[in-house]
């Protein structure tokens, strides 16, 4: 019977412990997955212009546009494993049916799955011939799903148009960056990058320096909003999950706890016996964590493992974990001798308990 309750308890409480943890991780790559954590820009110098002690402008000078080869150093970065979306962009004022709008070229794969949060009217684009419009453009141009648009001398298809976000993404025209290269004769050209990094395992400042050093010239910016933005979330979650561990293995122990004690009771006459045989009040103790040190090695193997088969499915479906990931082999060491510690641990009470029975009592339940 204790067998199957130490089993019981340690399958529930390693469960939610390798649930938390996994919708602990899964929870940080999808907030590292939505938006850009990381820009990159053409290093410049900029110099204020005032009058008056107001600030009327500024003139930037020294500025060297960004290459297509240098975003590709970004993956080959030490780190590079840790970089989930590179999404380059090519800025440039358009006149649009006698428009002027900012146009940006973007490679559409890595731009939609940076902004997961954009809401497209129409459908999405993807091709060479597709724009995006931003809400505030295509009130200005006229412009709707199906309809057409000159660009600088070449027609577009209009394939969506992006719901109001209230950024400045709104008033601007995506099309594909290949296409706006050429059209504006500036070939392997970029403005700027943003990049989303997966920071669970290396440093969001380290992986900066890393592409700061790859690309020399470049000023490399880690976006300190969405960080913390991440570090609270995050952190709030495991703190949610450690609690709740905690709870779950204090109600492991007291139930062991509470069942050690009823079957120490039950068996006062076998300890009587022991005890008028000469046992001492320490072989009693050492008899009693023994039985429950073997019974706890193995039902907390028989619990971990069940809780291994276990938590996966519940993980999808409970918690909604996309990514569930088996536990490595020395936490599954860890988590067993953890609970055959917390087995003795709650032995030692009712272990005491035993040893202070009186033989003769004892013997009265002979």
């Amino acid at each position: 019977m204790l067998a199957v309750l130490i089993t019981s308890v340690v399958a529930v409480v390693a469960s939610l412990y390798f649930v938390n943890r996994s919708a602990s991780g899964d929870l940080a790559n999808k907030v590292d997955e939505y938006g850009a954590n990381i820009t990159v820009l053409p290093d410049s110098e900029e110099l204020p212009l005032t009058y008056g002690g107001v600030r009327v402008g500024g003139l930037t000078y020294g500025a060297h546009p960004l290459t297509m080869d240098q975003v590709a150093l970004i993956r080959k970065i030490k780190n590079g494993q840790n970089i989930n979306r590179v999404a380059p962009k090519l800025l440039q004022l358009v006149q649009v049916q006698g428009v002027s709008l900012m146009a940006a070229g973007v490679q559409w794969d890595q731009e939609l799955g940076l902004k997961k949060w954009w809401q497209i009217e129409g459908r999405t684009p993807g091709g060479a011939t597709d724009v995006l419009l931003g809400s505030r453009a295509a009130a200005r141009l006229g412009g709707h799903p199906g309809s057409t648009i000159d660009v600088s001398g070449q027609e577009f298809a209009v394939a969506g148009v992006l719901q109001p976000t209230g950024s400045q993404e709104d008033d601007i025209l995506f099309l594909d960056l290949a296409t706006a290269q050429r059209l504006w004769n500036r070939q392997e050209e970029v403005s700027f990058v943003e990049v989303s990094a997966w920071c669970s395992s290396c440093p969001i400042e380290d992986i900066s320096a890393q592409i700061s050093t790859a690309i020399p010239g470049s000023r490399v910016s880690a976006l300190r909003k969405a960080i913390e933005s991440r570090e609270i979330l995050v952190g709030q979650f495991r703190l949610f999950s450690i609690v709740i561990s905690t709870f779950m293995v204090l109600a492991g122990c007291l139930v062991i706890l509470a069942s050690t004690l009823g079957a120490v009771r039950g068996r006062r006459g076998e300890i009587g016996i022991f005890r008028a045989m000469g046992f001492r009040k320490r072989h009693v103790i050492e008899v009693l964590l023994l039985e429950n040190l073997v019974i706890g090695i193995a039902a907390s193997l028989v619990g971990v493992l069940l809780a291994v088969l276990v938590s996966g499915p519940f993980a999808r479906v409970a918690a909604g974990v996309s990514g569930v990931s088996a536990p490595r082999a020395e936490i599954l060491f860890a988590a067993i001798g953890a609970a055959t510690l917390l087995v003795l641990i709650s032995t030692l009470y009712p272990a005491w308990v035993a040893s202070r029975l009186s033989p003769l009592v004892a013997l009265r339940k002979v």
